[in-house]
């Protein structure tokens, strides 16, 4: 039997590939031929590439071995989507590699009423190495600041990241800048600069800005009074490529009366009978995490422009029963009935490709008496659905998150 210490090095190191990065350091240990190999640097390129997606070491400064035993053994498996802990409101975070460091990201709904925008993107922390070759973990969070010589300027602060194991919740990501000068409390938003910039930024120039102001303004108090803490949990997003259903699963964008734009996810039931989409972000009335739209898509709708016209007119149309659906979409007539609200929502397609009787989740403030209201669940193409809510007479439009987003 061949000793496997003969073996020329680069041999070796492929064998190495087969060990989890984790315990090299115990195979550096056994002998000097090993440890010379393990020290080879394509090891460790390969290891952070197969462990860890890490595709790029520029503007680290440091070799891999020093990156995948300093950084990625703690931080590599973060990256990916995680799903805010906070009050109604909810909301996301991107971890990404980023030029020399790993980087997160809060993920915000595009500002005023403009469902066709993309989603915005603020830096939140950095994590780097130093010179030293230690670990530094800042948070570069801005916030629109009383004092006009800090806006616009890049701070950073000392911040603390850490996660731990929770019962229910899994892995939970915790996220807390240690400058108490840095915390807001509910008294120091009595400068107004500070709120009317916040609202500024949220709201732009919205003409329908008055609808939103009374929400937004809670929702303001509620973000800078947490700035200085965060809690996130990881979100899968649902696999795509589902055959025979109206519209593919994803993340989306939706429009929520004087709430603004919320962020939400669509996915399916195994037998792909049913679709819910459910809150990433919310709101006073039905908060983050809960189902807002409910559908069985064995129910098909086919109506004539007649047939959209009121709310009486709706309520007349009889179910069209199907056990499964296949073929073609039938594309058929769109429009939103008389007297429904829809807030200005621009270029709302003449038609669509799908319709079905759906339920929409209500409930008084703080998410008192929840219920599900009927509604129409209606698929435009595989960017757009909407929703005709019956019982509030409003209709909501909803806009696929672009993926590019997504990619490093």
């Amino acid at each position: 039997m061949t000793d496997i210490l003969s073996l020329p090095p680069e041999l070796l190191s492929r064998i190495l590939d087969y060990v989890p990065g984790r315990n090299l350091p115990n195979v550096c240990i056994s002998c000097k031929t090993l440890r010379d190999v393990v020290y080879v640097d394509s090891i460790w390129q390969r290891k952070c590439k197969q462990e860890y997606y890490f595709k790029s070491i520029e503007g680290w400064n440091v070799n891999y071995r020093t990156l995948y035993s300093k950084v990625l053994r703690r931080y590599g498996d973060l990256v990916g989507l995680w799903r805010r802990d906070f009050q109604y409101y909810g909301g996301l975070l991107q971890i990404k590699y980023d030029k020399g460091c790993i980087k997160g990201l809060e993920v915000l709904a595009p500002a005023s009423s403009r469902v066709d925008r993309p989603l915005r993107k603020k830096d939140m922390f950095t994590i780097s190495m130093t010179s030293s070759e230690t670990v530094q973990i800042v948070s570069v969070h801005n916030f629109p600041e009383e004092d006009d010589s800090k806006e616009g300027k890049d701070v950073q602060r000392p911040c603390l990241l850490h996660v731990e194991q929770d019962e229910t919740k899994g892995r939970v990501l915790e996220y807390k800048v240690t400058d108490k000068n840095y915390i807001l409390h509910v008294e120091d938003l009595n400068n107004q600069s500070v709120l009317r910039r916040w609202l500024y930024e949220e709201l732009e120039s919205d003409q329908n800005a008055g609808l939103y102001l009374n929400c937004f303004l809670r929702r303001c108090v509620a973000y800078m009074t947490s700035r200085h803490e965060y809690r996130w949990s990881p979100l899968e997003l649902p696999s795509k490529d589902r055959v025979n259903v109206p519209i593919q699963p994803g993340l989306f964008k939706g429009t929520y009366s004087a709430h603004g734009i919320e962020i939400l996810s669509l996915d399916y039931n195994d037998d792909l009978t049913e679709v819910t989409v459910t809150k990433i972000t919310g709101d006073p009335n039905v908060p983050a995490t809960k189902v807002s739209v409910y559908a069985n898509l064995t129910s098909p709708l086919v109506l004539t422009i007649e047939q959209q016209e009121s709310l009486d007119t709706l309520g007349t149309v009889p179910e069209h029963h199907v056990t499964e659906q296949s073929g073609p979409a039938v594309r058929q007539p769109f429009r939103i009935p008389e007297h429904f609200s829809d807030r200005d929502i621009s270029d709302i397609p003449k038609f669509c490709i799908f319709r079905c009787r759906a339920k929409g989740q209500i409930a008084g403030h703080g998410f008192k008496n929840p219920s599900f209201s009927d509604a129409h669940f209606v698929v435009f193409d595989e960017r757009k659905f909407g929703m005709v809510w019956l019982d509030l007479m409003a209709f909501s439009m909803y806009i696929r998150v672009d993926e590019a987003d997504w990619k490093d």
